[in-house]
């Protein structure tokens, strides 16, 4: 329902309408739409974070970390769709106390991408005329925008968008 209406417009009482429980139900579990957002995100957002982390972590030289990363993102996208929550309603979250780990580890994301681009850059896999930071925000931009178009069932699987994306940035980075 987030996903569909968007945020700001839903309410628990519709939330607890579309799966079939009367209010009190889902107000026993969840006392805000924020906490139920928050519940919703979180674990996923997490793991995406641990996948990208498990990529900068391995022996692999930067160009294979880097696709290594992008792929677990478009897994992890594909295993849990709340995750496009957490891009749709970016917005919302650093306006949501309960969600301040999230939002740090959005961070933390951001930040290990960019030491696999850093590596790549120190290690001569990448060019060296680009700044990291640019590089790694232009990357995380193509990836976070795919919920504003993507459809399941469409012209493109996010498996062959990933790919793309993937073959997009390397190629970009490439001396």
């Amino acid at each position: 329902m987030f996903r569909r209406d968007g945020f700001g417009r839903a309410r628990l009482e519709d939330v607890a309408a579309e799966v079939g429980i009367n209010r009190a139900s889902l107000y026993y579990y969840v006392g805000t739409k924020e906490e139920l957002l928050v519940a919703l995100i979180e674990q996923p957002a997490y793991t995406m974070t641990r996948h990208c982390r498990e990529a900068l972590d391995s022996d692999a030289p930067a160009d294979e970390k880097l696709r290594s990363a992008l792929r677990a993102y478009i897994e992890d996208l594909a295993a849990s769709p709340e995750i496009f929550l957490l891009f749709s309603e970016s917005q919302h979250l650093s306006a949501i106390p309960e969600a301040k780990d999230i939002v740090a580890n959005a961070d933390a994301y951001g930040k290990t991408l960019l030491a696999i681009v850093e590596e790549g850059i120190e290690s001569g896999v990448f060019r060296s005329d680009l700044d990291p930071r640019l590089v790694m925000l232009g990357i995380l931009g193509m990836h976070n925008w795919i919920h504003r178009w993507y459809v399941p069932g469409g012209r493109n699987t996010l498996a062959e968008i990933g790919d793309a994306f993937a073959a997009m940035a390397l190629a970009s980075l490439r001396p």
